[in-house]
C-alpha cells in the first residue's frame, strides 16, 4: 500500500524546512532553548525525544522548534504487557511554530503554537495465515514471518506556558519548563508488506479482529481520527 520512500519523503521535507529556516536565522537568532520531552518514553510507541526551539528572524513574538526522537521495541516501559518484537523501531518529528502572547516574551509566557507532525513505527510480525480459502474455510495454513509499518501524519493546534525556573536564590535560571495542551486531527496508514494472495479473499487475514492500542490489525488500513495532546518539556537557556 505504502512504500518506504514514503518516511523518506516526509523526513526530508522537515529536514528540508528545519535546515532552511535555521540557515537564514542563525544570525539574527537571540535565544536557543534545547530541550527533552519526558513523557514521550512513556507512550505506547516510546521514543526519546529532543527539541531545539530558537527565534525565528528578527520577531520578538514568532519562534520555531524541531523536535526528533526515536525509540525500539525492546526498551518499552509498558515491558511484557504488549507483544512487540525486538525488531519494532519509531521514529517521530515535529516541527512547531509558536506565538507568544507578549512582544517582548524572550520566547517565555503563554503562546499558541502550530505543529506538523510525523511518525513511523516499523515490526516484523509472524501469523498464521490461511491457504485457498472458500467461505471461511481453508485448505491450509502457512506461517509467514513479514515487515509492517505504520505511517502517522497530522497536524495540531497548542496552547502552552514556558517559564525559567528559579534556583535557590529565587533567581531565574537557565532551566526552562514548558508544558501544553492541543487539539488536531492524525492520519493513520498501516502497511502489511505481504504478497497479496494471503489476503485477497482471506477472511481468516482480512478481517481487523481485535485491534489493540499501539498495534497494526490483521489489514492495510488508512483513516483519520481526532487527536489530543498534552505534554511537558524541560529545557536549557544557551543563549
Amino acid at each position: 500500500m505504502k512504500k518506504n520512500y514514503i518516511s523518506a519523503t516526509f523526513i526530508a521535507f522537515f529536514g528540508v524546512l528545519s535546515i532552511s529556516s535555521y540557515a537564514q536565522d542563525s544570525l539574527k537568532k537571540a535565544h536557543l532553548i534545547l530541550k527533552i520531552a519526558p513523557l514521550t518514553m512513556f507512550d505506547i510507541d516510546n521514543t526519546f525525544q529532543f527539541a531545539a526551539e530558537h527565534r525565528l528572524g528578527q520577531s520578538k513574538r514568532w519562534s520555531l522548534s524541531e523536535e526528533l526522537g526515536y525509540g525500539a521495541g525492546v526498551a518499552n516501559l509498558w515491558g511484557e504487557s504488549n507483544d512487540f518484537g525486538p525488531a519494532r523501531e519509531h521514529y517521530r518529528v515535529k516541527i512547531e511554530a509558536r506565538r507568544y502572547d507578549k512582544k517582548a516574551s524572550n520566547m517565555m509566557g503563554g503562546y499558541l503554537a502550530y505543529e506538523l507532525f510525523y511518525k513511523q513505527v516499523n515490526d516484523e510480525l509472524n501469523r498464521s495465515v490461511g491457504r485457498e480459502c472458500d467461505g471461511g474455510l481453508c485448505a491450509y495454513f502457512e506461517n509467514l514471518d513479514y515487515s509492517v509499518s505504520k505511517y502517522v501524519v497530522g497536524t495540531t493546534i497548542k496552547v502552552g506556558y514556558q517559564a525559567r525556573l528559579k534556583n535557590e536564590d529565587k533567581k531565574k535560571s537557565k532551566f526552562v519548563f514548558d508544558f501544553y495542551v492541543g487539539l488536531g486531527v492524525r492520519r493513520i496508514m498501516i502497511d502489511h508488506k505481504i504478497d497479496g494472495a494471503a489476503t485477497q479473499n482471506n477472511s481468516w487475514f482480512g478481517g481487523d479482529g481485535f485491534f489493540p492500542f499501539g498495534s497494526f490489525g490483521y489489514a492495510d488500513r488508512a483513516y483519520n481520527i481526532p487527536h489530543g495532546s498534552f505534554g511537558i518539556r524541560f529545557g536549557y537557556l544557551v543563549f
